[in-house]
């Protein structure tokens, strides 16, 4: 277990002070305007950090550690979002996963889980994973990275997220074996745990002009214990059911729609989606194989560059098209069906974001979808248009 935390530190070492660099390094033109760009590398930068900081084993202490890398519906396990105006979000994804520990002693085995490395300056003694060592690994990491995002306004804020709720959640799984025998035990389950706190607040810190201790005081933690929202999981069925009954060569819901409330924003919903096209594009045609986003040209059958470059522009231009059509479903979606989402307040937000399954040119592989639940209100009461809700959907494409 020491190689394994000393093989993950050293890994950390080696490429946190290159990935700081880059976030400390100034952007031209950076008054000017917002770099998109940059905001999305420095999400794509804490997202690995996250990653490694809430990476974990299985607590047998008599069998081969396992490290889990993914949910169990395969999506990454760190999403971040940024939102004009409230800062960014950070969701660290605890959904099943499935841990097959060897042991040769069943008295060993435990359904608990622990962090991978330790950090600071402590000893290397396994740190188990539960509600208070979350909330201390999200402090940490807001005084020691969060500070170095760039763009952000003092009032804007840095938010992690532990946890997620799904319609379809499961708990994960520790299968050890002992003696030729098979024991299931399920994972400890945590609440969803959030920790946010202000870009002063972390500017602050950074300058010295407040210290560690008030540092934490300034960092706002919540635990949601097991509250069901049935107005969430009702609006997470209405996206499921719409993104699945689309037409060929659509985006259409890949896995299922996890949802999370959270008290100072709103509701949070997230899905992924990939494009599914009919059996004249999928599969070989003409002696060329269409699969996801590339094209491959069969010898024994193929067309000249001419034809195999129609082929390709066709199918592509087909992607752009239903991509374009996603975004206006989800925009559609959330006017029509948002309204019925009444655990938000008029002054909070609902959030959809859509992780494009594939790698397409010209296609981004996020999408976020913000609206002010009192833009809602104002629909119903008739102060606006159905066109001018729409218009109020805020989309960012990352």
């Amino acid at each position: 277990m020491e190689i394994k935390q000393g093989q993950t530190m050293k890994r950390i070492q080696q490429i946190l002070p290159a990935l700081l660099i880059l976030l400390l390094t100034p952007s031209l033109g950076w008054a000017q305007s917002f770099d998109a760009n940059r905001m999305n590398r420095d999400i794509k930068i804490m997202e690995n950090i996250l990653g490694e900081m809430f990476k974990t084993y299985s607590g047998n202490t008599t069998s081969e550690r396992v490290f889990i890398s993914e949910s169990f519906t395969g999506s990454r396990n760190v999403r971040g979002t940024y939102l004009p105006g409230y800062g960014i979000i950070f969701n660290v994804q605890t959904g099943s996963s499935f841990v097959i520990s060897q042991s040769s002693d069943s008295e060993g085995s435990s359904n608990s889980f622990y962090y991978s490395y330790s950090t600071g300056e402590s000893s290397n003694d396994d740190v188990k994973v539960d509600e208070e060592s979350v909330k201390d690994r999200i402090i940490e990491f807001l005084k020691d990275y969060a500070s170095t995002i760039g763009q952000l306004k003092p009032t804007e804020n840095v938010m992690v997220i532990y946890g997620s709720n799904s319609r379809h959640s499961f708990p994960a799984l520790v299968y050890t074996s002992s003696n030729g025998k098979i024991d299931r035990k399920e994972r400890e389950k945590l609440p969803v745990i959030s920790g946010s706190v202000t870009k002063k607040d972390l500017d602050d810190y950074r300058s010295g002009k407040i210290n560690e201790s008030a540092f934490a005081g300034k960092v706002k933690t919540a635990s949601t214990k097991d509250k069901e929202y049935l107005d969430l999981k009702v609006m997470g069925n209405i996206f499921e059911t719409a993104l699945k009954e689309q037409d060929d060569e659509s985006f259409r819901l890949s896995g299922n729609v996890n949802y999370l409330m959270l008290d100072n924003f709103g509701a949070i919903f997230n899905l992924d989606a990939s494009y599914r096209t009919n059996n004249r594009l999928f599969g070989r045609v003409s002696g060329i194989t269409v699969t996801g986003a590339y094209i491959r040209t069969d010898s024994r059958d193929a067309p000249d560059a001419k034809e195999a470059e129609e082929k390709e522009a066709e199918f592509l231009a087909n992607v752009n098209e239903a991509y374009s059509q996603l975004k206006n479903n989800i925009k559609e979606y959330l006017v029509d069906y948002g309204r019925t989402v009444n655990s938000v307040k008029p002054d909070q937000y609902i959030l959809t974001t859509v992780n494009v399954r594939g790698r397409y040119k010209d296609i981004p592989e996020r999408i976020d979808f913000q609206l002010k639940k009192a833009v809602l209100d104002q629909l119903d009461k008739g102060s606006i248009s159905r066109e001018e809700a729409l218009k109020q959907v805020v989309v960012t494409e990352y």
